[in-house]
Parts: structure tokens; C-alpha cells; sequence
């Protein structure tokens, strides 16, 4: 039987430490893919959070979305 109660933390919770790395790194100017296999995060893990916690990612190149890169 399978005990329904008990629940692990989801493996997409993000630590306080975490999200202080990712600060550190996107204000040091550190590549997005720097970032994603520092944090062990995918590309669009990190902009998210980014976003939800007003970090800028100008310094990582991410001025643009990925939609109009590929328009440029």
C-alpha cells in the first residue's frame, strides 16, 4: 500500500542559497550556461526564478528572449 501522506520536497524547490548564488552569478556577469550547470538548473529554471526574484540577466547575455535571437 501506498502511503500517500508522506511527501518528499519536490526536487524544483529552490534553497535560500541557491537563489543567493544565482544573484551572485547573473551580477558577476557569468554565462547563463556557467549559471544552469553551476545550479544544476535548466535554462529556463533560471530565468524564471530570475524573474520571480527581479534578477537581471543582462549581463549573461539574456537581453533578448530566445525568440528574437533568432530573428536577429
Amino acid at each position: 500500500m501506498i502511503n500517500t501522506l508522506r511527501r518528499s520536497i519536490p526536487t524544483n524547490t529552490w534553497s535560500t542559497d541557491e537563489i543567493r548564488l544565482l544573484r551572485q552569478l547573473a551580477t558577476a556577469g557569468a554565462s547563463l550556461d556557467t549559471i544552469c550547470v553551476t545550479l544544476r538548473r535548466t535554462r529556463s529554471a533560471i530565468r524564471n526564478k530570475a524573474t520571480m526574484h527581479g534578477i537581471s540577466l543582462k549581463r549573461c547575455g539574456e537581453s533578448l528572449s530566445s525568440h528574437e535571437q533568432g530573428a536577429a
